[in-house]
């Protein structure tokens, strides 16, 4: 083995050291790949722990973690191995499993190579994600009712990542090759870990806050199922829920356990497909615009049409109006030139009966005078009579 490097051996160098002590990659993978096989312990174990990140392979091997509270181990349940009722397992089983620990030298990595599953039941993680999905669903917090839609034409796209994950990239490739002139606000948070429901509760909360922003992203990457727990929290769930803009679940996985998927708006199994569900394909819009834009354009000729017909309408109309006007102008000139004779025939009635009261009146005095005449005739004869009567008697008498 290499000598023991202290304090006093700060200063070694590769001239101090035995070369055969020196261990290369390979070998000291393989060493320890040896060292499981041949230690009868680990050829035949019984492991008691919960399924996570369960996986049927196409060539019918099953692949899962097999975890406990504190730590995990990947096991591999080949085909030729397994027995009935494989078809019931699952995420959140509890089982034992009886295996063989083996290493995998190329990664320096182990794994139990399973015999025999025994079922036991619900792991105590399944336990209490069954019983807070049993409570939320009561308070109806995943009802279809409450999802709100998405924004057609989002202004801002908010995205609730981690800094270094690989979602960034996969949701700005679909953002340059479908809108790349939209706007992203980033908000970065933990996403696994202890830490990371609080973490994405206020980053959430901050994207709400922000103006113009129409839609929000949480998404991840990958990973096996033990990094999600973070998104079985209650009180993320519960962000997710009340938010008061529309918030897309990518968090990588097709399971469908995830509570924060439930509470989501709408749900997608990756980053990339979150960011098509959030962002408009310009060219999609452009393509479905054109059918639009021929019926606009055939529709805007036909109204210049309309406008046309309409306008030669309204000239004929003004001409004919402007005929009209001109006999309207000569019935007006001839209706004054009768109301004007009309005056005037009426002022000689007028006059006429005026006429005829003055002849009535002068005849009536003409008769009067007559009358008159007549009886100073009657006298003047009578007075006459009577002074020749007189004259008459002084003759006798004289």
């Amino acid at each position: 083995m290499p000598p023991e490097i202290g304090t006093s051996q700060e200063n070694l160098s590769l001239a101090d050291i035995d070369p055969s002590a020196i261990y290369t990659v390979t070998e000291i993978s393989r060493h320890i790949k040896d060292s499981f096989a041949a230690n009868p312990q680990f050829n035949s174990l019984l492991l008691k722990g919960e399924i996570s990140n369960f996986s049927r392979a196409a060539s019918g091997h099953i692949y899962f973690n097999l975890r406990d509270e504190n730590c995990v181990i990947a096991c591999a349940y080949f085909r030729r191995l397994q027995e009935a009722g494989c078809n019931d397992l699952g995420d959140g089983l509890q089982i034992v499993a009886m295996g063989s620990l083996t290493g995998y030298a190329p990664r320096s990595q182990y794994q139990l190579h399973v015999k025999k599953i025994i079922p036991v039941g619900d792991g105590l993680s399944a336990q209490r994600l069954k019983l807070l999905r049993e409570k939320l669903e009561g308070e109806g917090l995943f009802d279809q009712s409450r999802k709100k839609p998405l924004p057609r034409l989002p202004r801002k796209v908010g995205i609730i990542t981690s800094r270094d994950s690989a979602a960034i990239t996969d949701i700005l490739t679909v953002v340059n090759s479908r809108c790349p002139k939209i706007d992203l606000v980033m908000a970065y948070a933990t996403i696994q870990g202890d830490g990371a429901p609080g973490s994405i509760v206020r980053a959430l909360s901050y994207l709400n806050r922000v103006n113009d922003v129409d839609v929000i992203i949480l998404a991840r990457g990958g990973g096996p199922s033990e990094d999600f727990m973070a998104f079985n929290d209650e009180s993320l769930v519960r962000a997710i829920a009340t938010s008061p803009k529309p918030v897309i679940t990518g968090i990588g996985h097709e399971r469908d356990n995830c509570l924060a998927d439930l509470a989501a708006d709408f749900r997608t199994s990756t980053p990339t497909a979150a960011a098509k569900a959030a962002i408009p394909d310009v060219q999609e819009l452009g393509e479905t615009l054109l059918p639009l834009k021929a019926n606009l354009e055939r529709s805007y000729k036909s109204y210049l049409l309309a406008i046309d017909a309409k306008e030669k309408e309204v000239r004929a109309k003004r001409e004919e109006l402007q005929r009209l006007r001109t006999g309207l102008s000569s019935l007006s000139t001839n209706l004054n030139r009768s109301y004007e004779a009309y005056v005037l025939s009426l002022k000689i009635r007028a006059s006429e009966v005026e006429i005829g009261k003055k002849d009535e009146e002068i005849r009536q005095a003409t008769e009067g005078v007559r009358s008159d005449l007549f009886k100073y005739k009657v006298a003047i004869v009578a007075l006459a009579a009577f002074l020749a009567l007189i004259l008459l008697i002084f003759l006798l008498r004289g």
